[in-house]
C-alpha cells in the first residue's frame, strides 16, 4: 500500500489506554454510587436540604446517565481501535496460499 502507513501496534496500545480509562470510570461510578447511597439522607432539615432532597433524584439520574454514556463511549473507542488494528495487521500479513 502506498501513500500512508499505519502502526497497528500503536492502535493496540491506545486501545489498552482506553480500556484502562474505562476501568477507571467504572470504579468512579461505583464509588459515586456508594457516596450517593451513603449521603442521600444527610441533606439537613432546613429549607435548603428539603429543596435539594426534591431535586436530588433527577440530578442523580442525570449524573449517572452521563457517566454511563461516557463509559460506553470509552468502551466503543477501545473496541474500534482494536478492530482497526486487527484489520491493518491483517492487511500487512502476506496472503495465505492454499495448495
Amino acid at each position: 500500500m502506498t501513500g500512508y502507513s499505519v502502526r497497528w501496534g500503536a492502535l493496540h496500545r491506545q486501545a489498552r489506554v482506553y480500556a484502562e480509562l474505562t476501568r477507571n470510570a467504572e470504579e468512579a461510578h461505583v464509588e459515586l454510587r456508594a457516596a450517593f447511597d451513603r449521603d442521600r439522607n444527610t441533606l439537613g432539615q432546613d429549607m435548603y436540604g428539603a429543596e435539594l432532597a426534591k431535586k436530588l433524584p433527577g440530578m442523580e439520574a442525570d449524573i449517572f446517565a452521563a457517566l454511563k454514556a461516557h463509559i460506553d463511549e470509552l468502551e466503543r473507542v477501545a473496541s474500534d481501535l482494536n478492530v482497526s488494528a486487527r484489520n491493518y495487521e491483517g492487511a500487512d500479513q502476506p496472503p495465505v496460499t492454499r495448495g
